[in-house]
């Protein structure tokens, strides 16, 4: 019956119109049948009942943009009703069909695929449907929102839509991240998000690294001891000289703090643990006896977390009642944006296998590694140590696996963008930590049209230029119009197979290098 529908309505209505029908979207409510199409480049839901029965009042709730009858065998009479994909329908199919809903992700190892223009979700799907990784589809940064003018609802709309049209069914995440305010964790629950990834880097003091214990004596008692719950002694007395140990590969491990180490860590790290405690209180307000997944972020500060540091943020986290699902730290090494990890493999790994060793042995909670699109380089040593406990962050490099596809059909855009991106790059780069060397990258007029792939999205430094300005690529506009939005989702859109399936390649690479999908 459902076959019969859609063939009938492809004739009656697609013949004059040219649309494309996502057959793989199809889904049945109650007694009706839902899908999704495009015509030209707008996608479009369409929604079919029963032409002599009274619509279902959740039928009727759908904003259409066109309604009609059609017949099928020549004498039923079927009803439709074409309707855009606006926020308000939306919140309608997150109502009608559950597996478009974001779900807690909890412990499960995952991976985060961050989508800032909006269509590379279905690419995101065919990468990971057939691992058993948990996908974070839905994971956008405060500011990667800011820098593409886009909202919580939209970030999560446009997975909405794009689960329904793969007609995904396996769960899926939503991670408000990097989120340092309380007004955002406001936005990112109303528009329905269950993971939030506190970012408390503005209150870390990285100054506390040069300190000297005399200086490291006043500023520990400077701390806000009230807020923080407890008395200086006590404080003390719960660290000083305790040892704490681990196992690492078979081998007991003991630590102990020093005055000197202890103060450190307390005067670099305490404001931020307790701006994550007001995060954590607002979002237990907000959600009541709803459950949530929190992470905490402190990879975005300027020197390295020692695995004492670790240890005392985790113990100081449960001291305060918070219990995380994740935690992301400033591991040693170098994790720029778009290219490889720098650094030395081998001192990675014997940090790393550290770090897993104190999350194994004091906490239920994932180590969360941002930044960590294209690090190939560490993917199996984090897979050896931590392939049950790691979630993977990408975002941008879905963002160049669509400009791949624009190099490839509309070199005269991807020249402009490139050309563009070079006048903002100094402005864009100002919130990033980049070794990016201009002077390395050709004219783009001067690289034929065959070349601009290889030479710059196959090559660090304009990998990293393409990579940071993709707020001002994203947003330019010209009298009022969009400088290169609108053409670039054209071009991606006129070839969606070919985007999804070079996101997929991409993507699909990221869990085959990290995660032994044997063991699932």
């Amino acid at each position: 019956m459902k076959t019969a529908i859609i063939d009938d309505f492809l004739r009656f209505y697609g013949e004059k119109r040219g649309l494309k029908i996502y057959k793989s979207s199809t889904a049945k409510f109650r007694n009706s049948i839902f899908l999704l199409i495009r015509e030209n480049l707008e996608r479009k839901l369409v929604i079919f009942h029963s032409a002599s029965k009274a619509i279902d009042d959740m039928i009727n709730r759908f904003q259409a943009s066109e309604t009609g009858e059609f017949l099928i065998d020549g004498k039923t009479r079927i009803g439709y009703k074409i309707c855009p994909c606006n926020p308000h329908n939306a919140v309608l199919m997150r109502e009608v069909f559950t597996f478009t809903r974001p779900k807690l992700v909890g412990l499960a190892p995952a991976i985060g695929t961050g989508d800032r223009i909006g269509l590379a979700t279905p690419g995101h799907i065919r990468a990971l449907k057939s691992f058993c990784i948990f996908p974070v589809f839905a994971q956008q940064s405060v500011r990667e929102m800011d820098r593409t003018s886009r909202k919580p609802e939209e970030v999560l709309d446009d997975v909405t839509w794009a689960v329904f049209q793969e007609g995904y069914r396996g769960g899926f995440g939503a991670d408000a991240d990097h989120v340092k305010i309380l007004s955002d964790l406001d936005a990112a629950a109303k528009a329905g998000f269950k993971m939030y990834t506190i970012d408390p880097s503005d209150y870390v003091n990285n100054r506390a690294d040069t300190y000297n214990l005399s200086v490291l004596r006043l500023e520990f008692e400077k701390l806000p001891w009230k807020e923080m719950g407890c008395e200086k002694e006590a404080f003390l007395k719960a660290y000083l000289g305790k040892e704490f140990c681990i196992t690492v590969s078979g081998e007991e491990k003991t630590f102990k703090f020093s005055e000197e180490s202890l103060l450190r860590a307390a005067v670099k790290y305490s404001a931020a643990i307790l701006h994550m405690a007001r995060m954590h209180r607002h979002l237990k307000k907000i959600f009541g006896r709803r459950k949530f997944d929190v992470e905490l972020s402190i990879d975005e500060t300027e020197t390295q977390t020692s695995h004492l540091e670790h240890y005392f943020i985790i113990s100081e986290l449960k001291r305060l009642g918070i219990r995380i699902t994740s935690l992301a730290l400033r591991f040693v090494g170098r994790f720029e944006k778009a290219i490889d990890y720098i650094g030395d493999l081998k001192e990675f790994e014997e940090s790393f296998k550290l770090h897993v060793s104190i999350a194994r042995a004091y906490g239920l909670y994932k180590l969360s590694i941002h930044s960590g699109s294209d690090k190939f380089a560490i993917y199996p040593i984090l897979g050896k140590y931590a392939s049950d406990i790691v979630h993977l962050k990408t975002a941008g490099t879905s963002y160049l696996e669509a400009l791949r596809v624009v190099a490839r059909n509309d070199p005269s855009l991807f020249r402009e963008i490139v050309d563009y991106s070079l006048k903002v790059f100094d402005r864009d780069r100002k919130s990033y930590h980049m070794s990016t060397d201009l002077s390395s990258i050709p004219e783009s007029s001067r690289v034929p049209d065959e070349d601009l792939e290889k030479v710059f999205l196959g090559e660090n430094n304009a990998r990293q230029l393409l990579h940071i300005t993709y707020g001002s690529i994203l947003t330019a506009k010209n009298d009022g119009e969009w400088l290169f939005r609108d053409r670039i989702m054209k071009v991606l859109i006129e070839n969606e197979e070919e985007h999804y399936e070079t996101v997929a390649r991409h993507i699909k690479r990221h869990v085959e290098m990290l995660w032994d999908q044997t063991k699932c």
